[in-house]
């Protein structure tokens, strides 16, 4: 039987999954990352979830190729975890999709306050950070992963009261000296000129002075998180 591999980006979440857990991953599509799972005794069952048919009956074709245990895996068609009983998961996977949607998700389920959550948000970031935030969640710690020429953000995170984001904070995610990110700094580079090139375009469209005003204080404060970051790494 060929060797499962996952993507840089699921394989940072996998690493991150304890052992023994009760995993429900959140729009599953193939499957991948439960079945790698339970091919290596991580966890000792799963529930892949979503919303639509096809990406289960994908997910099945996955799990019968690696011969996992049936009774391990549960397929269920639902939106989010809206199918997912709180006792059938302690750690909560939901990658790709966009960060408004996963706080939808996670405010129908209030379980999930007991839960570790692995998210990989695709798009508003910062709309999701702030409702984690105000919503008694907290970010335990945030991985930037590339794949190919995009870099991702897994969010790892836990039931808890935070201080207050910066909107730099907000934007791109708070960061601690010492910690093990291999490409944050690149990241970070990334993002200040995706929004130096926002910012110039906004000039030419004669915005409000409070916007433009927000918009240079936000730059200002990603210039700032990229010199704290480049000096803590010396």
């Amino acid at each position: 039987m060929k060797e499962l591999e996952l993507t840089p980006r699921l394989m940072a979440i996998a690493d991150q999954v304890p052992q023994g857990a009760k995993l429900a991953d959140v729009g599953t599509d193939h499957a991948y990352l439960p079945v790698y799972l339970l091919l290596r005794d991580r966890i000792c069952s799963a529930v892949a979830s979503d919303v639509n048919e096809g990406p289960l009956q994908r997910g099945r074709e996955t799990a019968r190729t690696y011969e996992v245990d049936e009774s391990k895996i549960a397929f269920r068609i639902c939106d989010g975890l809206a199918g997912v009983e709180s006792h059938e998961a302690d750690t909560v996977a939901i990658c790709g999709m966009g960060g408004e949607l996963i706080a939808r998700i996670l405010g129908a389920a209030p379980w999930t306050h007991e839960a570790l959550l692995l998210l990989q948000p695709m798009s508003s970031q910062p709309e999701l950070r702030q409702w984690l935030i105000a919503n008694g969640y907290t970010i335990q710690r945030e991985l930037v992963v590339k794949e190919g020429e995009k870099y991702y953000v897994i969010l790892t995170v836990t039931s808890g009261i935070s201080q207050p984001y910066t909107p730099a904070e907000l934007f791109v995610g708070r960061q601690q000296a010492g910690e093990v990110n291999p490409h944050r700094g690149a990241y970070l580079a990334d993002q200040l000129r995706r929004r130096e090139r926002a910012l110039q375009g906004m000039k030419q469209g004669n915005p409000a002075p409070e916007v433009l005003a927000q918009e240079e204080a936000l730059l200002a404060g990603l210039k700032d998180m990229e010199k704290e970051w480049n000096a803590w790494q010396r």
